[in-house]
């Protein structure tokens, strides 16, 4: 395209329209387009543009896999229901081992953390920043480990936050450890720094995929102390503020029934379920966020033979992964099965709707 003679607000509005994929080759074009395709104007307006109209939209799958030892990105189409489809573009995460937890997105970036390393990327682009380590002087004789680990982004500050829940525990003879308190620290991407905030939060438990962005706060499974059960805990991005949410009497402690969290229609989703040989899952949505009350119980999909735990929900239907470590999708409606070509080690899935950005990482650097 000979661009010389057009203005620039109309090579703006030609981009706009562009793939990411084609948005990468066209910086190498000139330095004019160079320039403008990674103003981070442009990179923002072109993520809102592929939010508005749903394109670039696919699952981002973080599972770990076995032949190369490692944790690995891939993007998966939404047209999930083709019978050859598998992943493509294979991206090695650095630093990364089996449990690796996925958070967010937050325009098109993502947070990988084990609860001891932290890892924002932004795969449409392969770049990331290891975030560093908390530099906290605790008191002599105490120690820490994440309890709970979340990331979001203040529209307020236009800056992008890690919030680590941290459990402070003096170690004791035996070789166990006695609990001490609980500590709130966040990292913020612009300034690359950690800070404590004061805040006190209830105990906070992980299950697989419980850890949830959604409706501009990061949520985390926690005691609740007032009903003898479990909580919600919600930490609000903007305000920096937590709220506990109650959730219906069928969540008690201890149950053993695994309880992650997902969306469905643009409502935060409950799934019971306990792991054997024959699975069935219960579907409860909270329609009114924050209000136990407005919880009911969809149906229930099962008893299903070796399917292990949910994955996602994508349009209608519900991805899960299988005994063997392969994905099954389940249509919400017709409660059909469908093999999906998804490989990796069992319970190393994560998976989230993904929208493809251009929006960089601060001080990120660009993986090999």
């Amino acid at each position: 395209m000979a661009s010389g003679n057009l203005p620039e607000d109309v090579v703006r509005e030609i981009l706009l329209m562009l793939l990411v994929k084609s948005l990468l080759r066209c910086k190498s074009v000139c330095k004019r387009w160079y320039t403008l395709i990674t103003k981070p104007s442009f990179t923002t307006a072109h993520h809102n543009c592929n939010a508005a109209i749903k394109r670039n939209h696919c699952i981002l799958i973080k599972r770990f896999l076995k032949e190369s030892n490692k944790s690995a990105l891939s993007f998966l189409s939404d047209e999930i229901s083709c019978d050859d489809h598998v992943p493509t573009t294979e991206i090695t995460i650095p630093h990364s081992n089996h449990f690796l937890q996925m958070l967010g997105p937050c325009n098109g970036i993502v947070c990988l953390t084990d609860h001891r390393d932290i890892i924002l990327c932004n795969p449409s682009i392969r770049a990331f920043k290891v975030v560093p380590a908390p530099s906290f002087n605790y008191p002599q004789g105490l120690f820490s480990r994440s309890l709970g680990v979340g990331f979001g982004f203040d529209l307020q500050s236009s800056e992008y936050k890690v919030i680590r829940i941290a459990e402070l525990h003096e170690d004791d003879e035996s070789g166990g450890y006695s609990f001490h308190s609980v500590k709130v620290e966040i990292y913020d991407l612009s300034t690359d720094s950690w800070r404590e905030i004061d805040a006190v939060v209830p105990y906070v438990w992980y299950f697989p995929c419980s850890e949830l962005l959604f409706n501009g706060a990061f949520h985390w499974w926690a005691d609740d102390e007032d009903h003898g059960g479990e909580s919600m805990l919600s930490f609000h991005i903007n305000t920096e503020v937590f709220q506990q949410i109650r959730l219906p009497d069928v969540c008690t402690f201890p149950d053993g029934k695994e309880k992650p969290f997902l969306v469905l229609n643009e409502s935060i989703a409950l799934i019971l379920f306990d792991a054997s040989e024959q699975t069935s899952f219960d579907i409860w949505l909270m329609t009114e966020y924050g209000v136990a009350e407005s919880s009911t119980k969809l149906f229930t999909i099962g008893p299903l033979v070796q399917v292990k735990r949910p994955i996602l929900f994508w349009k209608h239907e519900l991805l899960l992964e299988k005994a063997n470590g392969q994905w099954v999708s389940c249509d919400l409606k017709s409660r059909r099965l469908k093999e999906i070509q998804v490989y990796g080690a069992q319970e190393s899935f994560r998976a989230v709707a993904y929208i493809k950005s251009l929006v960089s990482i601060n001080q990120g650097s660009d993986i090999d």
